[in-house]
């Protein structure tokens, strides 16, 4: 065994938010956990996230005028959502998959499996943020979606009903109330949403780190390696091999992000997971004073106050992983927060980039593999890694467990690929 422990041990693959919450749910659990990251703890996607604990994120991504919109996307450089040409070929798959699930029986499903996981998001955030000694860190104050147009504001507001129907408060806002609740946005705006429940993390980074901090102090491992390889062996226990040496454990779980994907390539014969790569700018002499996320809604990016000073985050490009940064991605979105927000400073603005790993359902993928019983995998939340990383760590712990998991499962195994 790779360590003398009287607990059963468990390595969890990736240094993300979601492998921190899930190392440290487990532990709590009682398990003797390490988690193994290629590179330090909470330096990839989960460090620029944008801080918003959205209440709102339950649709797919896809929509129906995708398709008619794909040369547009491929040649634009600074909308909310761009293709690279280069990777237009590696998306035609995950395109068709995305547009397939548009059928009003899979939305319903995908809808209802996502709000039944945001229903207990901020709940389950709390619980670990309050062991690693990070309560301080959340807030829950609302989000906010501002508009400049009533077409738009129209359109949005027309999914009010699905929210609520899921237990998502939500309500349409006037112009009077939204300068009331932040006075530093533009007079200009029409009119906008309250997500009455969302809430903040003013540093994400922190938070991973303060778990990993709490993981290490009370027995867990945090083990740098490059993880090529994961097999279940005769004996019942799980061979990790890295870069640097092979491990062996009693059960695994893939938290690996982006490079998930790769790890679980054997043992299915699709796992449609592609690079999302989000850009965020960070202001820290913005010059003005939010007191919740605020989501602009005709560019389609968030505005998040932070520990650092603002963040402006939340745009996507579809992108090789390791294709040079388009840094006028994060950039753009200074002129642009600027038609919203009064007197807004950019100087010391720091750009950042990070890859979301995106399947084209807007699920998660979070299961067991199959004939593997000891090899679990949670990953691939896009847009959601924080906001559903402590509610995926219950799930993740019950399949450890093997107790019955807080939401139904089944929808994000990776067999609905299969």
């Amino acid at each position: 065994m790779t360590s003398i422990s009287s607990k059963p041990t468990v390595a969890v693959v990736g240094g993300g938010i979601v492998g921190l919450s899930a190392a440290l749910q487990l532990q709590r659990d009682g398990y003797d956990v390490t988690v193994i990251e290629r590179d330090t703890p909470m330096q990839a996607c989960s460090a620029g996230n944008a801080g918003y604990l959205s209440e709102a994120n339950i649709f797919p991504p896809a929509s129906p005028d995708m398709l008619w919109q794909m040369p547009q996307l491929m040649l634009a450089k600074d909308g909310p959502l761009v293709i690279r040409p280069s990777y237009a070929l590696q998306m035609l798959p995950w395109g068709q998959r995305a547009l397939a699930v548009l059928k009003p029986q899979s939305m319903s499903r995908i809808t209802g499996t996502l709000a039944a996981m945001t229903r207990l998001a901020y709940a389950s955030m709390s619980e670990l943020a309050a062991q690693a000694g990070a309560s301080g860190l959340l807030s829950r104050d609302g989000g906010l979606v501002a508009f400049k147009t009533q077409v738009a504001l129209d359109k949005k507001c027309a999914a009010l009903g699905t929210w609520n129907e899921h237990g998502l408060p939500a309500r349409r806002l006037s112009a009077a109330e939204i300068a009331e609740l932040e006075p530093a946005l533009a007079p200009d705006i029409v009119g906008g949403l309250l997500f009455q429940n969302s809430g903040r993390c003013s540093n994400p980074q922190g938070l991973g780190l303060r778990y990993a901090e709490h993981l290490a102090a009370h027995g867990g491992r945090v083990v740098c390696d490059e993880v090529r390889a994961v097999r279940q062996q005769e004996a019942g226990l799980v061979s990790v091999q890295g870069r640097h040496r092979t491990r062996h454990y009693g059960r695994v779980v893939v938290c690996g992000g982006y490079w998930s994907g790769a790890l679980l390539q054997p043992f299915f014969r699709h796992v449609p997971l592609v690079s999302e790569r989000g850009y965020h700018l960070m202001l820290p002499r913005s010059g003005l004073s939010l007191t919740r996320p605020v989501v602009f809604g005709e560019p389609h990016f968030a505005a998040t106050p932070m520990d650092e000073g603002l963040r402006l985050a939340g745009t996507a490009e579809f992108a090789r992983w390791d294709a040079p940064p388009a840094w006028q991605r994060a950039h753009m979105l200074l002129p642009l927060a600027s038609q919203y927000l009064r007197g807004l400073n950019g100087e010391e603005a720091k750009p950042w980039m990070g890859i979301r790993p995106s399947l084209p359902d807007g699920l998660p993928a979070i299961g067991t593999v199959p004939g593997a019983p000891t090899i679990h995998y949670a990953f691939g939340h896009a847009h959601n890694g924080l906001t559903l990383s402590a509610v995926t760590a219950r799930c993740v712990s019950a399949l450890v467990r093997g107790t019955l998991p807080p939401v139904d499962l089944s929808p994000m195994s990776l067999e609905r690929f299969n």
